[in-house]
């Protein structure tokens, strides 16, 4: 798993991301330096989640079959239907996406995202994302 990424994790506390950053962030201020960040949010991530790219991910990282399969079946055949008062939708497939309140949903969108590597310094708390830039003293130019 990307050791950027922080929420949603065990022993990669949110709480852990933000201290880091913040103590990045403070230590170029302290030296003068300038910081430059750009605040990254994937709407709608988790309703996003190709699966067929999801289960390519999966593939590339090595993990048992027995997993790989597994998700595949969680996956698969999935339906949903929309319910507005006591009106309800026709049920339809559902080819995208992660069930809502699921602890897969957290899991494989950074699963998604880990090969986002940028070169500058980066947070990940699953669907945001932190990138920071320090600029040192007397440089004009950020990111």
């Amino acid at each position: 798993m990307d050791n950027r990424q922080y929420g949603a994790l065990k022993k990669r506390l949110t709480m852990h991301g933000l201290v880091d950053m913040m103590h990045h962030w403070h230590s170029a201020v302290d030296t003068g330096q300038s910081v430059c960040i750009v605040f990254i949010d994937f709407t709608k991530a988790f309703d996003r989640v190709d699966h067929n790219v999801l289960m390519s991910k999966l593939v590339a990282l090595h993990l048992p079959n027995t997993i790989v399969r597994w998700v595949h079946s969680y996956l698969l055949h999935r339906r949903q239907r929309v319910k507005v008062g006591h009106v309800l939708s026709d049920w339809l497939p559902q080819t995208a996406g992660m069930p809502q309140g699921s602890y897969l949903g957290p899991l494989t969108f950074a699963i998604l995202i880990a090969s986002l590597q940028p070169s500058c310094h980066v947070h990940k708390f699953i669907d945001d994302t932190t990138m920071t830039e320090v600029i040192p003293r007397g440089s004009g130019s950020c990111m």
